[in-house]
C-alpha cells in the first residue's frame, strides 16, 4: 500500500477529546451532486436522506477550499487553478523559449520546474495552456490542500486538528481510489484516528467521459455504497458524513469563444492575455482599447454574460486585486467553451456553472439520527469539525 500522502500523523494528548471520544468519518466524493443522487437512488444503508447544498462559482479547487475552511473563495484567495501573474511568474522563463519546441519535452520542463524549483505540492494540471500564455499566470495554491497549510495563510481543519492535538488520517487523489477506500475501512476497524478524511475524483472523472446518466455512473454510485456501507459496519459510534463538493450538468452546447475573439485583432500580451476555460473565460485586459472590444463583444454574446461587480461579490469571486481577470465572462448551463486551455474536444459532463444552478448543487449525507445539515460549503467546516473558526492560521 502507498504511504497516506500527507504523512499521517497521530499525536499523543493529554485527556481524550470529544472528538476521540466518538471519531469523524468523512467521504469527500468529487462531483456528487444532489441532482445525481436522486437521479440513480444513491443512499447507502445507515445513512440520512440527502441534503441540498449550495457550493460556489469556480471549479474543485475553489469547492474544496470553501469546505476546507469555512470561506468563500474571495476570502481564501484560492479560487482558480491559475490566477493572472501580478508580479513574479514561476513560468517566466518560458519567454526565452522558441514556440517551436518540441511539446513533450517543454511539458516535462514545465513540471521539473514547479516541481523543483518552486515545490509546488498542491494538485496542478498543465492542460492545453499555450506557451505564450504561461509566462503571465501564477499558481495561487502551492500547498497539499488536504492538510495543514493546505490553504496558505488561511486556516483549514486539519490546521485546527493539529492545534488540538487529535488525531487524524487522510487520503487524496494521490492513492488510488479502492486502495483508498481499502485502507480508510482497515483504519475504522483498528479504531486508531479520531478524524478521518478521504477525498477521492473517480465519479467525477466518469461522468465527464459518461454524462450524468447511464450504466457507468451508476455502477460506479452503486461500487461507493457498497463501501460506505461496509465502514458504516464497522463503526463504533463514530460519526460518518459523505458529501460532494458540486454537481454535474450534461454538456448540450459548444462555443467557439477563442475564434470570435481572435476576430477582434487584438494582441496578446500588449492588449490582453486570455485564459479560456471549460465553462469560464477570464480576460486581463491592458489597454483601454482592448476593454472596449472585450466587452463589446461579451456583453452581447448569446450562451453566456459577463459578471458584473455585484453579482461578483454576492457569489464571493471579487478580488481588489483582480488576479484572476478583469472581465470573468460565464457560460450558460449545458454550454462548454471550446476549444479551450482545457480541452480540444468535448467532455459528456462538466462544472463550473453559476451555484445557483440546479445541476450544480452537491449533496450531504451522515448517519446521525436528527442531522442539522449546511446550507452552503461556507457552512461545512464548522459541521465537520464542531468549533472550528474560519480566519488566519497563526
Amino acid at each position: 500500500m502507498k504511504s497516506p500522502p500527507y504523512g499521517w500523523r497521530l499525536f499523543t494528548v493529554r485527556g481524550i477529546s470529544d472528538m476521540e471520544k466518538r471519531g469523524t468519518i468523512v467521504i469527500l466524493i468529487d462531483a456528487l451532486g444532489y441532482e445525481i443522487v436522486e437521479r440513480h437512488g444513491f443512499k447507502p444503508s445507515g445513512l440520512s436522506n440527502p441534503a441540498r447544498v449550495k457550493t460556489v462559482l469556480g471549479f474543485s479547487q475553489a469547492a474544496l477550499t470553501t469546505i476546507l475552511t469555512g470561506l468563500e473563495p474571495s476570502e481564501h484567495g484560492l479560487w482558480m487553478m491559475y490566477a493572472f501573474a501580478g508580479g513574479h511568474s514561476p513560468f517566466r522563463w518560458l519567454r526565452t523559449v522558441p514556440i517551436s519546441s518540441e511539446r513533450r519535452r517543454l511539458r516535462n520542463s514545465i513540471r521539473w520546474v514547479l516541481d523543483h524549483l518552486y515545490r509546488v505540492g498542491s494538485y496542478y494540471s498543465l492542460y492545453s495552456v499555450p506557451r505564450e500564455v504561461f509566462p503571465y499566470l501564477d499558481l495561487p495554491a502551492r500547498r497539499r490542500m488536504f492538510g495543514p497549510g493546505g490553504a496558505g495563510p488561511k486556516r483549514n481543519i486539519f490546521d485546527d486538528l493539529e492545534a488540538r492535538g487529535d488525531a487524524w488520517r487522510a487520503w487524496d487523489y494521490t492513492v488510488e481510489e479502492e486502495e483508498a477506500f481499502d485502507a480508510l475501512e482497515r483504519s475504522v476497524e483498528r479504531g486508531d484516528d479520531a478524524f478521518r478524511f478521504l477525498y477521492t475524483a473517480g465519479l467525477d472523472s466518469t461522468m465527464h467521459g459518461h454524462g450524468t446518466g447511464g450504466e457507468p455512473v451508476r455502477c460506479h454510485l452503486d461500487w461507493y455504497s457498497d463501501r460506505i456501507e461496509r465502514i458504516i459496519a464497522q463503526t463504533r459510534g463514530e460519526r460518518v458524513v459523505v458529501l460532494g463538493d458540486h454537481g454535474m450538468c450534461d454538456v448540450k452546447r459548444y462555443l467557439d469563444l477563442m475564434q470570435l475573439v481572435e476576430k477582434l485583432g487584438l494582441r496578446m500580451p500588449g492588449d490582453f492575455i486570455p485564459f479560456y476555460d471549460s465553462t469560464m473565460a477570464r480576460f486581463r485586459v491592458r489597454t483601454d482599447e482592448a476593454g472596449k472590444r472585450l466587452e463589446g463583444l461579451l456583453a452581447d454574446l448569446q450562451g453566456g454574460h459577463l459578471l458584473d461587480r455585484e453579482e461578483a461579490e454576492r457569489l464571493g469571486v471579487v478580488f481588489p486585486d483582480v488576479r484572476f481577470g478583469d472581465l470573468v465572462f460565464l457560460v450558460d448551463p449545458g454550454t462548454i467553451i471550446l476549444p479551450s486551455y482545457m480541452a480540444r474536444e468535448g467532455v459528456a459532463a462538466v462544472h463550473g456553472y453559476h451555484p445557483e444552478t440546479p445541476c450544480m448543487y452537491s449533496a450531504l449525507f451522515s448517519n446521525e439520527e436528527t442531522p442539522v445539515f449546511p446550507v452552503t460549503l461556507t457552512d461545512i467546516a464548522d459541521y465537520l469539525l464542531p468549533g472550528f473558526k474560519a480566519g488566519d492560521r497563526e
